[in-house]
């Protein structure tokens, strides 16, 4: 009877928090996937101890440092102050910073997102000798860890911002090139078809003129997995000046346009970028934008729905 417990799980764990009914079902999907969150919200605990590592002090970088090198679990806050120098306040500030209630929720989380699944790495490497079969497990395991990954970074105030902030935009204005020039191609169209005013142009040149028309009422989403585009920086220090509006879509390493953004959303980071992160970058930048998309659509749902119907009626008559 495994389709009854896949259903039975689900709703059992969804009465708990709306993420772990997604990861333990999935879990029993796919066995080899890696589930990096089983309570305690969204993001994965030592993801998010790396998500703030731009913010923190020399003391907070002290403290994030030795949890993420060391068994941390049966220590106290004040045990924990004394072997990194600090404080058993410092501990308990540092655990609130980065979204516990304290120092046992940390622990808590840390406990349920083991050491070794954060240490594992993504690195599906297809080798010439792979058969079909194998190329299939490979690219789910990737698209599976990425995804997961990608969910237990999410940040559900930030996404909730960013919602509102492209709802309430007279105009929303899309900035990617290269890979990213697909992912804002896809939600350009989605925001199209449910009636919002959307501009995007591949060309990176002509985004870079964007900013001159915008004004404060508009909002814009720029798309950059380094963070760091060449010409997308500018563009970000010319809205951050003219104090418009902005969502950022980058990985969870430091990077300018992030610091720039009015509201930064997060994807992981893969060390070995020239092998898979293209892949892996892409998938989880859809996985926001759809986000976004369906948090906008859901804002004025009968009159998205409306245009949305309305949208293929109008694309139906190229068919006939």
């Amino acid at each position: 009877k495994p389709q009854v417990y896949l259903v039975t799980q689900y709703k059992m764990a969804s009465t708990q928090s709306p993420f772990q009914g997604i990861f333990l079902y999935t879990k029993q999907l796919f066995p080899y996937a890696i589930i990096g969150l089983i309570g305690g919200g969204p993001m994965n605990a030592y993801l998010r101890i790396e998500e703030y590592n731009d913010s923190y002090t020399t003391t907070e970088k002290l403290i994030a440092d030795y949890i993420l090198q060391n068994d941390i679990l049966q220590d106290s806050a004040q045990v924990l102050g004394e072997k990194t120098n600090t404080s058993a306040a410092a501990i308990i500030r540092f655990s609130k910073k980065i979204g516990f209630k304290g120092f046992s929720d940390l622990k808590m989380n840390l406990a349920q997102s083991t050491k070794e699944e954060k240490q594992q790495e993504v690195d599906l490497i297809f080798e010439p000798e792979d058969n079909i079969s194998t190329l299939v497990e490979k690219g789910c395991r990737l698209n599976m860890n990425t995804v997961l990954k990608t969910y237990q970074l999410i940040n559900i105030d930030t996404l909730e911002a960013s919602i509102d902030l492209l709802n309430n935009a007279s105009t929303i204005y899309l900035f990617g090139v290269g890979g990213s020039s697909v992912i804002g191609l896809d939600i350009y169209q989605k925001l199209m078809r449910i009636g919002k005013k959307v501009i995007y142009n591949a060309d990176l040149h002509v985004q870079m003129t964007f900013a001159q028309s915008m004004d404060q009422n508009d909002a814009a989403l720029i798309i950059s997995y380094s963070g760091s585009t060449t010409g997308l920086v500018d563009v970000a220090r010319g809205l951050h000046e003219k104090q418009i509006p902005f969502i950022s879509i980058t990985q969870i390493n430091s990077n300018p346009i992030s610091k720039l953004s009015t509201y930064s959303l997060k994807v992981p980071s893969e060390e070995k970028a020239l092998r898979i992160g293209a892949v892996s970058s892409r998938i989880s930048s859809f996985v926001i934008t759809d986000l976004l998309y369906y948090g906008v659509f859901k804002k004025n749902f009968e009159e998205h729905k409306k245009n949305l119907i309305d949208s293929k009626d109008n694309v139906s008559i190229l068919k006939k």
